[in-house]
């Protein structure tokens, strides 16, 4: 009898561990994106008399929203957002860069908000493009142009820039260097890489971008490792800045008045090199 429990209970261990597996490798796209569905008469509030609500046509055929914030300006801010949410909470980040006084565009992703679609890796890097390019047509020039990432946003800015030269620059705020290690840190003792079939892989593909490169982190982010921000920075070859909010968490980095203070400095260094 004590030899069979001494085999029962690892098959026990083993089966429950395969379970959690099984549920993690299914669940991944509800586990690691959190959007918000919006009806289509939504209206957004009145707040700002300079915002346009747009739709774009992206080359699968999916309707993708956006809001874009007019300031009469050459220069546009295309903002990629975090994982949670749609666009009913994130047009609000608008105020974090109003001082600016920028053009200003972010978009809803697939499966977000008012967002046709469901999510994918592919999908959601054929929506930055479609953003991009809506930018184009509206007559921006890419060295007019900054694309910023926000957490998850980052590794669709990432994919956006590395597609696109001569930007004016990309601003990452929060980075990781990979869903893949980013997930290792999190949940190491499930293998994550076996079965994670999101890559976003910022680690491999930031030296395919020549554009000047900020980089914002705060020293005791709770999502994603600061040091994984400082890798990614590191790792660049080119022009770059990194912007370390002593204190800042991941959620509350544009309430230290460093946060807009260097990306104004940042903003203005890169234009006097020119």
């Amino acid at each position: 009898m004590k030899k069979n429990k001494i085999i029962i209970i690892p098959l026990v261990l083993l089966f429950t561990y395969l379970v959690i597996v099984t549920i993690g490798c299914i669940a991944q796209t509800s586990m690691i994106f959190h959007p918000k569905k919006l009806d289509s008469n939504y209206h957004y509030d009145n707040e700002y008399s300079n915002r346009e609500e747009v739709f774009i046509t992206t080359p699968d055929n999916e309707k993708i929203n956006g809001l874009f914030f007019n300031a009469k300006n050459d220069n546009v801010i295309l903002y990629f957002h975090g994982n949670s949410g749609s666009l009913d909470s994130w047009q609000y980040v608008y105020k974090n860069f109003q001082s600016l006084k920028y053009n200003f565009f972010i978009i809803d992703y697939r499966g977000y908000g008012k967002s046709s679609g469901s999510i994918s890796e592919k999908g959601l890097y054929t929506d930055g493009q479609a953003a991009l390019d809506y930018l184009r047509n509206k007559g921006f020039k890419k060295q007019n142009i900054i694309i910023y990432g926000r957490s998850i946003g980052t590794g669709i800015a990432v994919e956006t820039a590395k597609n696109t030269d001569t930007l004016k620059a990309l601003i990452l705020e929060t980075p990781f260097t990979s869903m893949i290690d980013l997930t290792n840190a999190k949940v190491p003792y499930l293998f994550p890489s076996i079965f994670l079939k999101y890559g976003f892989k910022n680690k491999d593909k930031i030296n395919s971008i020549k554009s000047p490169l900020l980089v914002i982190h705060g020293t005791i982010d709770e999502v994603i490792p600061f040091k994984q921000g400082k890798e990614l920075f590191d790792k660049y070859n080119h022009q770059k800045e990194f912007l370390k909010i002593e204190n800042g968490n991941h959620n509350n980095l544009s309430n230290f008045p460093d946060f807009i203070q260097g990306i104004m400095l940042f903003l203005y260094y890169i234009d006097t090199k020119k």
